[in-house]
């Protein structure tokens, strides 16, 4: 017990243990027994506490697109509601690895790119959840919906202000980063006649400054090395994101590695 700095009441329960010795060595030993396998609970069930408010902690950070928590498991993800249960087989296998690197050590970022409704933010929380319950490494998951209309709201309200800054510092800091529905914010394609091409107009520059500031925190550009894992979750391409931010941004938060990349292109919508 002693340097463990257990909390009073398991303290004063452990010593309410002791209370009761005897001289026969037989029955000695199992009660002594019996007092390490009780402390060992004890300890056991006190930690479980310490991590499960560890992870509330960040969760209650997070930024959520119906303004609700979310949570997904591997045990949920069913291939066999997919027409193509191969592609939603490998899919969720792909998903799979990613969390096992993480578990292992591994540091890198994600990219899940794939029409609305398809499972992208599902397995983004279930790569999170497999980490936390395997590692206890947390994570932040943010919408950018959510954000982009904080940052309208900001000039009206201070205390908003003050939140973004303090999401920022947070979201610098976890060891899991969930960027959802990223490029959501930028709105539909618009149409040039004179072209005759569609682009997407720029996010707001505050945004683009908040996110690169947050993407560059997160990546040490001298040794080429993630801070932690960013997982982002869109509908767009590569291209499409490019009109929409900035390319130092695009290059620190948005991986090119296929090994790192899950395409959920030929998975039916699964909403409603």
């Amino acid at each position: 017990m002693k340097g463990l700095n257990l909390p009073p009441n398991i303290v004063a329960m452990m010593r309410e243990q002791d209370r009761d010795p005897t001289k026969d060595p037989a029955v000695f030993a199992e009660m002594k027994k019996r007092k390490e396998e009780r402390e060992q609970r004890l300890i056991s069930k006190w930690n479980q506490e310490i991590r499960q408010e560890k992870l509330k902690s960040w969760l209650r950070d997070s930024i959520w697109s119906g303004s609700r928590p979310l949570n997904f498991t591997f045990d949920r993800w069913k291939p066999d509601m997919q027409d193509n249960t191969q592609l939603a087989r490998e899919v969720g296998n792909n998903a799979w690895r990613l969390a096992k690197r993480m578990i292992a050590g591994e540091q890198f970022n994600v990219l899940m790119v794939g029409e609305p409704g398809t499972g992208k933010t599902s397995l983004a929380l279930a790569i999170a959840d497999k980490v936390f319950k395997d590692a206890e490494k947390p994570y932040l998951f943010i919408s950018t919906m959510k954000i982009f209309g904080m940052f309208n709201d900001r000039f009206d309200n201070p205390k908003v202000g003050h939140k973004l800054k303090d999401l920022q510092k947070k979201a610098k800091q976890a060891p899991i980063l969930i960027i959802d529905d990223f490029g959501t914010e930028a709105g539909m394609k618009i149409f040039n006649k004179n072209t005759g091409k569609a682009h997407f107009n720029p996010v707001r520059k505050d945004m683009q400054e908040w996110l690169y500031e947050v993407a560059d925190a997160r990546y040490d550009e001298y040794e080429n090395a993630h801070h932690g894992s960013t997982i982002v979750t869109t509908n767009n391409t590569s291209g499409d994101l490019v009109q929409m931010y900035n390319p130092k941004l695009i290059s620190r938060m948005i991986t090119k590695r296929k090994d790192n990349t899950i395409d959920f292109k030929g998975l039916d919508d699964m909403r409603g």
